[in-house]
This record gives C-alpha cells, structure tokens and sequence, in this order.
C-alpha cells in the first residue's frame, strides 16, 4: 500500500504551545520536528524514559480545557511511524506526540544529549501486538532499528506547513 499524507490533528496543551512553535520553528515544519522527535525514540526507550500503559486499550491525555488543535499533513510513512511507537506505548499518538514534546523539552533545559553518549536514532520502528489463546492476555512488542546517523532531510512543500489554532 502506498502511504498517503492524511490529515490529522495533534492536541497540544496551551502551556506547551510556546515551545511547540519554536521547535517547529528550529526545524522549519512540525512534521520535520515530529520526524526528529521519533528518531530520538530509540534513545527515550533505551534511557527507560517512555511510558509503557499495560492495558489493552490505548492511554488518552488528561482532560484539559486548555487543549489546543494543530492541524497537520503528514506523510504516511512518518504517520506509520508514530503509530507503531504510540501502539509499542499503549498511549494515542496525539499522546504520544505530546510525550515526545516535553522529552525534548526536559533535554533542551537539562542539555541532556551534550556529553559521551553517542546520539541514536530510530530508523525503523515495527509494533507487534498479540493474544496469548490459551491466557487471553494481550502483549505488545516493539522493535527500533537503531542508526547513529540522522533519518535523511526530505525537503517538503509548503502544503505540508502546520498551522496551530
């Protein structure tokens, strides 16, 4: 199946917006930031840093009347990618994407990724979510496939921009 770019919406909470823009507009587009949020995703999972919901049905944000909608297009390749790592979670992918923003956050104070460690990036991400017949019990799994380079800069058009409301 050929990967489309569908539209979908990201809901943001207010205090986290300011940030948001700013990386959004570091990197040029939030899909170029939502790109680089995932490929630092190994490095989350390895440092124990991504949540891990043990239920069946995916985890949702707090309820928050300051939520804001980013309406955005992605590429269904990077949707793909989100998916499978909020799915590995057991939280939504707007969950997901929320979770990664204040990760980046927390590194960008602390200057986490200054120092010896290597920086590593998720080049692939598979999600394998099964039944157990004989317990019933549900199990996810998820596998990174880790690269010390950088996922490659695609150049975008302008029709992928993001506008936050």
């Amino acid at each position: 199946m050929e990967p489309g770019k569908p539209a979908c919406t990201f809901l943001v909470p207010a205090g986290l917006e300011p940030y948001l823009r700013k990386r959004r507009d570091q990197h040029r587009w939030v899909i170029t930031y939502l790109e680089y949020l995932i490929g630092q995703a190994a490095r989350y999972r390895i440092e124990g840093r991504l949540p891990n919901v043990e239920r069946v049905t995916r985890k949702y944000q707090a309820d928050d009347p300051t939520i804001q909608r980013w309406h955005v297009r992605v590429p269904g390749e990077l949707w793909t990618e989100l998916r499978c790592l909020a799915g590995a979670c057991g939280v939504t992918m707007s969950h997901m994407f929320v979770i990664l923003i204040r990760l980046d956050k927390e590194d960008q104070r602390t200057r986490r990724r200054v120092g010896a460690s290597p920086r590593l990036f998720g080049y692939r991400i598979t999600f394998l979510q099964s039944v157990g017949l004989d317990d019933g019990i549900t199990e996810r799994k998820v596998l990174f496939r880790i690269s010390a380079d950088p996922p490659a800069r695609n150049c975008l058009p302008e029709t992928y921009q993001v506008t936050g409301e």
